[in-house]
């Protein structure tokens, strides 16, 4: 009895010290990294510091997660951990949660393995993540936006076919800053945006884009293809717009009469469509 416990307090005693002390932190970053390289080639991750803690779990700080080469999301702390067992032989899973842009995360992580044929899926919850401190936000669509954020991410890829991907977002009391004025208008606010969408590969299919707020109400829907870099990618969307009294009665001042729309368009909405590209988008009547 005495040799079962020496041993085994010796053998939690060798791995504690593997772990602890010969921790391959280099190796852990690199599949990480890889991890997100398979849900999509544009990605890239840097992480600032990453140890290792007892119950196992793996804790990472000052990480920033990269869209073809531009910041995009910058994460403050995280913890990863292994999740419950799946299926012999269909792979592993970590989960994971952490804060960001003073909001806080969390997800999973379920990897097949290396085969062709097994997926990478990952699964992300966001919960009052601030919009106004995301550099990717401002570098993509040239505009400022603040707000919070929350809702869920999930994306699958396998390395060979298309990643597929789905959000369902809702963003609140949102302040968007345009890049140059419109009727001298320059800065719109919406209580709420709501936007739903599904991406396979290299386009993005908008569900629904739901935006409310005291100036302007609206509903879009349509597709985005996707380009290298972000602000290329070419929309193709269209929708209905309704004014606000408030606002309507000062677009009037600066839209001349033979331009302004009848009645009936106001009160059932104004049919627009949205091209060009991200960078230029190009709104014109329908």
């Amino acid at each position: 009895m005495k040799k079962i416990i020496f041993y085994t307090l010796f053998s939690v005693l060798v791995t504690v010290f593997f772990l602890f002390f010969l921790f391959p932190k280099e190796k852990i970053e690199k599949y990480i990294d890889y991890q997100v390289f398979r849900v999509n080639p544009d990605l890239r991750l840097t992480i600032g510091d990453l140890g290792l803690y007892y119950p196992p779990y793996v804790k990472i700080k000052n990480t920033t997660l990269y869209y073809q080469q531009q910041s995009l999301f910058n994460v403050s702390s995280a913890r990863i951990r292994p999740g419950l067992a799946v299926v012999k032989g269909r792979g592993t899973m970590a989960v994971f949660n952490g804060r960001a842009h003073h909001g806080r995360f969390s997800g999973k992580i379920l990897s097949g393995g290396a085969s062709a044929k097994s997926p990478t899926i990952i699964r992300i919850d966001l919960a009052g993540i601030e919009l106004d401190g995301i550099n990717g936000l401002k570098s993509v669509s040239g505009v400022s936006i603040a707000g919070k954020a929350e809702g869920s991410l999930r994306f699958a890829s396998r390395p060979s076919q298309p990643g597929q991907g789905m959000l369902d977002l809702v963003f609140s009391e949102c302040t968007i800053q345009l890049a140059n004025a419109l009727f001298d208008v320059k800065t719109v606010r919406f209580t709420k945006i709501e936007l739903k969408a599904d991406i396979l590969g290299n386009t993005a299919g908008i569900r629904l884009l739901k935006l409310t707020g005291p100036q302007v109400n609206a509903t879009f829907e349509g597709e985005v293809a996707l380009r290298s870099p972000m602000k290329e990618s070419r929309l193709n969307i269209t929708g209905k717009i309704r004014l606000q009294a408030e606002f309507m009665a000062r677009l009037k001042k600066k839209i001349p009469a033979p331009l302004w729309p009848g009645k009936q368009l106001l009160n059932t909405g104004i049919p627009v469509s949205v091209s060009g590209t991200v960078g230029n988008p190009l709104v014109g009547l329908k």
